[in-house]
């Protein structure tokens, strides 16, 4: 005889003996028996427990004992058995009352029970306590709120902090403007007027990025796109960075391709973008080092990739390196400057613009490359791309 045989043969509890001893040792969930019309059959299994009533003190009554008065004045009971009704069951959170006048959180279903025809005769309701749930929950809404408030404090500062900075900074590019016309051209009043209208302009790329910073949290960002070519955004950005470039002495290079590639875009926020990317690629590569732009079209894309033999980013920072501060994190070990916000404000105008950019790195000592990627305009992607390419490569003045 088989295996299967011999265990049917032995004394194994029935089924039915089972169940019963089921329902009355579980200590966790109720399980109440309604009839057709709501009023308690049988009062089962945690239901005592849960809700402090004996079955004697249930049998007979309509289960909306056991809501809380709002809910019943919303009419909760005769919702939860219809909803039973229609759909074969009905799931429900909500507080409930014990016999004491407290409430606990309720987690369960209501199933309508059915005879052979299909006429409903009968629920049966299934519930268990999760209060516990429910606090957690609660803790956790309220650490979000208080991270929103603070969030929002943090950037209502920082908004504050460089609409103070502007001014002075407004005042020193005026300052400079007036050193050139009244001081004699030597060689070192020109070093120190370009390097005071360097380090201003610079200081003012950074108030820029925190304006944006608070506008971009805020939802507050409107893009003025229009059709615009990437590799004019590239050359006006490269032009912006070109005293950082040659300051630096760095091998510069711009890759183009020889047809126009056409982006929706708002033309000052995608310059914005290739200028903190070339920028850094800039500070964060030792002097006399390569920086490498390149525009190509991949799979009705425009694919920038700004490239460089610098200091490289760890493994641990590269999944951070978009979030705020974690490039100044990054620049203070690297003895360099930076608020550490330029990248999440590329990133965040980036996609606005339906795009996306990566960043890839070997390592530390090893340069890094960003990869941003822009749909092309309707009209450049019905056509075929070019796929050659110019070079245009730039030294150092």
């Amino acid at each position: 005889m088989s295996q299967t045989a011999d265990i049917r043969d032995t004394d194994f509890p029935d089924t039915n003996v089972l169940l019963d001893l089921l329902v009355r040792q579980e200590q966790h969930h109720a399980l109440i028996l309604l009839d057709s019309a709501g009023q308690v059959l049988a009062w089962l299994a945690a239901a005592e427990k849960l809700f402090g009533y004996s079955a004697t003190e249930t049998l007979g009554r309509h289960f909306s004992f056991l809501f809380t008065p709002e809910d019943v004045q919303k009419g909760m009971p005769e919702h939860e058995l219809d909803v039973a009704r229609e759909n074969g069951s009905s799931e429900d959170d909500r507080w409930m009352l014990r016999r004491d006048g407290m409430r606990f959180w309720a987690s369960g279903a209501v199933s309508p029970i059915r005879e052979p025809q299909g006429e409903i005769i009968g629920f049966g309701k299934i519930l268990r306590n999760r209060t516990d749930v429910k606090a957690q929950l609660e803790t956790l809404e309220n650490s979000i709120h208080a991270w929103r408030a603070g969030d929002e404090r943090k950037n209502a500062f920082i908004g504050t902090l460089a609409h103070e900075l502007r001014n002075p900074l407004a005042s020193v590019a005026s300052a400079v403007a007036l050193l050139r016309r009244g001081l004699p051209q030597t060689e070192e009043a020109v070093f120190a007027t370009a390097t005071i209208e360097r380090q201003a302009n610079y200081m003012r790329r950074m108030v820029d990025d925190l304006l944006d910073v608070t506008r971009i949290g805020a939802g507050k960002v409107q893009l003025a796109k229009q059709r615009v070519s990437v590799a004019d955004a590239l050359k006006a950005a490269v032009d912006c960075c070109r005293p950082s470039l040659d300051e630096r002495t760095h091998d510069f290079q711009l890759v183009l391709p020889s047809a126009p590639v056409i982006v929706e875009a708002d033309p000052a926020r995608l310059q914005q973008v290739f200028v903190n990317l070339i920028a850094n690629a800039a500070k964060y590569t030792q002097y006399g080092g390569r920086v490498w732009v390149k525009l190509a079209v991949e799979c009705e894309e425009a694919v920038i990739k700004v490239e460089d033999s610098g200091v490289g980013i760890s493994p641990e920072l590269l999944p951070r390196i978009f979030d705020m501060f974690t490039q100044a994190e990054f620049a203070t070990e690297k003895a360099e400057g930076g608020l550490g916000i330029g990248l999440s404000v590329v990133k965040n105008l980036v996609m606005q613009h339906g795009g996306s950019v990566q960043v890839r790195s070997d390592g530390i000592g090893k340069g890094s490359e960003f990869i941003v990627r822009l749909p092309l305009a309707k009209e450049e992607r019905e056509q075929p791309s070019e796929a050659t390419a110019t070079l245009q490569r730039e030294r150092p003045k």
